[in-house]
């Protein structure tokens, strides 16, 4: 970590660091049932344009049975742990390390380009196409054995695309191979593999949803930059507006003014 932290005071960066680390606790702690609020309005409303769960049944290979080649209790345990904990810790664990680095750009850009856009991005799909869990349509146990009754299972297999799982889990990869810290790249980049395959293991996701799920990541990423670059671009042409504005204002400009007109 000692070649990615920011040259900082600590009592400097904790004004910014302090509320950027406690952003995305708060957003778990609160969130998820506001989350579920909006799931019980969508069926509700019954908005969704399209129901692709026969279309996906009937694309060859979708349901992933190759990532289901092998296994074993001790992987479906490892990967039921993963993918109950894939959606808050490729988050999480790299806002905490760069909060520790006393970066609050890249606190922001792992938030942002996580959760904060991708559930704007998500929504219109969620919205509109109907998708279930692979195990759920084909009749299959829950590899989550979860224990779902119908009106839970109703609420929880739904709004599989894209996977945002995947999204998430694959977001933080691309980030976390921009930090100069190559252990901490390749164990990033392990996790979240392990995220993205465990959605195919255990028949959570169809292929087609981890696909859209990285097209959906490279969208969130590429936005977040774009977002950062602006409000970065806009900050430094006010700072430097400001600085101009008293360098002109300064009593020492205007005593030299005389001097460099009459030479």
């Amino acid at each position: 970590m000692q070649g990615d932290r920011v040259p900082i005071s600590w009592k400097r960066f904790l004004k910014i660091g302090i509320p950027l680390v406690l952003f995305p606790i708060l957003m778990w702690r609160y969130f998820p049932p506001l989350w579920n609020e909006v799931v019980y309005w969508q069926l509700g409303t019954r908005v969704h344009l399209v129901d692709l769960d026969n279309f996906f049944r009937s694309i060859p290979g979708n349901d992933g049975w190759m990532f289901r080649v092998i296994q074993t209790p001790w992987l479906t345990d490892y990967f039921r742990w993963i993918y109950a904990n894939g959606f808050t810790l490729p988050v999480l664990i790299p806002v905490f390390r760069s909060f520790l680095a006393k970066d609050s750009l890249k606190m922001i850009r792992y938030s942002l380009s996580a959760h904060v856009l991708q559930f704007i991005l998500i929504f219109p799909f969620y919205l509109t196409i109907h998708v279930n869990e692979v195990w759920y349509v084909l009749g299959q146990p829950d590899g989550m054995a979860r224990n779902l009754s119908v009106a839970d299972a109703a609420v929880v297999v739904v709004n599989c695309f894209p996977s945002m799982h995947t999204s998430v889990a694959f977001a933080m990869l691309l980030l976390a191979w921009r930090e100069k810290d190559k252990l901490f790249r390749w164990v990033w980049t392990f996790f979240c593999l392990s995220i993205i395959y465990s959605t195919l293991y255990l028949e959570i996701h169809w292929v087609t949803d981890v696909i859209a799920g990285i097209f959906l990541a490279l969208a969130a990423v590429k936005l977040g930059d774009w977002i950062i670059s602006v409000i970065s671009l806009k900050r430094k042409t006010l700072v430097q507006g400001n600085h101009n504005s008293h360098h002109k204002n300064s009593p020492y400009v205007h005593s030299f003014r005389p001097i460099k007109e009459i030479d």
